[in-house]
């Protein structure tokens, strides 16, 4: 009976063991691996932000402005950029001469716009510098000025405070003939081409009218597209910056910041980046801020567009 008994409990080992055998190779895992390629795509993008800036009730011509307006660009691509710049679009938008009517409509916000970019330690006056004020001829002469027979065209710069007089003087090709009421035109981008502008501010004086001395000269415009470029002076209310002059002798252009055609034709450009590979996720910085002169009426302006772009 003892060795019937052994060999029954042998069976229900041997089978246990076949169940937990068979149990155990149930749970085993079986593994195989996949491999990953991902290609990306070249994608050229920045944002800007805030996307709106408004500047209220700015009184013109005070010694003090706005407070200043902080904002960010990142590199939302796939790609680096080596340079950014500014630009706006007063001279393709403002192409009524404002001065004419009055009116505030007529002034388009981005010529008042001063940029300042975050490798300027301060907020000096030096460092703001303005993206592209386009200055008009003035619809009646000041009675202390005095043109020469070359002036087409006369006015005045204003930055914040104050406001110095210049005039514009055609180039060589002043006698092409028109037609009876129109008999010549007058090309300030040609060779020939000057400007000239006071040292120093109208304080009262006949003497801030006389452009026969203490002034800078711009002289040797490049053309393009129109407009005579002029390199930047080192003296003068304009010192540094690029200066345009239209064509038709109407007006002028001041930018620091405008790297497009044909303004980029100036040596004198800045940049708001240009420290090598701007990469993905990478961020900067600059600050804005408005200069209203004084002459401008009250009421709102037409909007402008700030562009950023990157390269």
């Amino acid at each position: 009976m003892n060795k019937i008994r052994n060999v029954e409990m042998l069976k229900i080992m041997f089978t246990f063991l076949f169940c937990l055998l068979a149990l155990s190779g149930i749970a085993m895992a079986a593994t195989d691996t996949v491999t990953i390629n991902v290609n990306i795509s070249i994608s050229s993008a920045i944002e800007v932000e805030p996307a709106t800036a408004t500047f209220n009730l700015v009184t013109p011509g005070i010694d003090t402005w706005p407070d200043s307006l902080g904002f960010t660009i990142t590199n939302v691509g796939s790609t680096n950029f080596t340079t950014m710049y500014a630009s706006v679009n007063t001279y393709s938008t403002e192409i009524v001469n404002p001065l004419v009517d009055g009116v505030s409509t007529q002034y388009r916000a981005g010529g008042f716009v001063v940029l300042m970019n975050q490798t300027m330690l301060d907020a000096s006056s030096s460092n703001w510098r303005f993206v592209g004020r386009q200055e008009w001829n003035l619809t009646s002469k000041p009675a202390a000025f005095v043109p020469d027979t070359d002036t087409q065209s006369y006015g005045y710069f204003g930055n914040n405070s104050k406001q110095y007089f210049w005039d514009l003087q055609n180039g060589t090709n002043t006698s092409e003939y028109v037609d009876s009421t129109s008999p010549h035109i007058y090309y300030c981008n040609e060779s020939g081409a000057e400007i000239r502008i006071k040292l120093y501010p109208i304080n009262g004086s006949s003497s801030s009218y006389d452009l026969s001395g203490g002034v800078t000269t711009y002289s040797s415009p490049s053309s393009q597209n129109g407009w005579g470029i002029f390199n930047p002076a080192s003296t003068g209310p304009l010192s540094g910056y690029c200066v345009a002059a239209n064509w038709n002798c109407t007006h002028i252009f001041i930018y620091q910041w405008d790297q497009d055609s044909p303004f980029d034709q100036c040596s004198g450009e800045w940049y708001l980046w240009n420290n090598g590979d701007f990469t993905p996720t990478d961020q900067w910085w600059f600050n804005m801020t408005v200069w209203v002169p004084k002459g401008i009426p009250a009421g709102d302006t037409s909007s402008s567009l700030l562009t950023i772009t990157a390269s």
